[in-house]
């Protein structure tokens, strides 16, 4: 794909967030090919929104009332989204450029309404296991 790096993709992001600074910076360095990305922090004490902020993320703070809706419902329904796409990432978690290749591939085909997932844990440099996720 042609100057694949260079696009920004319409997806929007959302990475929620406590405390993950030592992760974060790692996190959205792969995610700058989309269009939006959100961080949603509920009240980090170690620097994360700042590296959040820093990194070109929209930080939103969020605080939980003990009951419903945590953090990513609350955020679904809240967030002021500009894309219908949206993904949720966690801090911890990293998009490779062989997944931001198929999503890209994956919304050029516009009979595509949603899309599955394949997880690869890796843990001391190995993979471990696979999961899929969706709906």
């Amino acid at each position: 794909m042609n100057n694949f790096s260079q696009q920004k993709l319409p997806v929007s992001v959302l990475v929620p967030v406590k405390n993950e600074v030592a992760n974060l910076e790692r996190c959205l360095s792969h995610l700058q090919w989309a269009d939006e990305i959100f961080v949603v922090d509920s009240q980090s004490t170690d620097g994360t929104g700042e590296k959040a902020e820093q990194m070109g993320a929209k930080l939103v703070q969020f605080h939980f009332n003990g009951t419903y809706p945590k953090k990513k419902n609350w955020s679904l329904e809240n967030l002021p989204f500009r894309n219908e796409w949206v993904l949720i990432v966690d801090a911890d978690e990293v998009i490779p450029p062989q997944l931001q290749r198929e999503i890209a591939d994956t919304l050029a085909a516009p009979e595509v309404d949603g899309y599955y997932l394949h997880f690869r844990y890796m843990f001391l440099n190995r993979a471990h296991w696979q999961l899929t996720t969706g709906n």
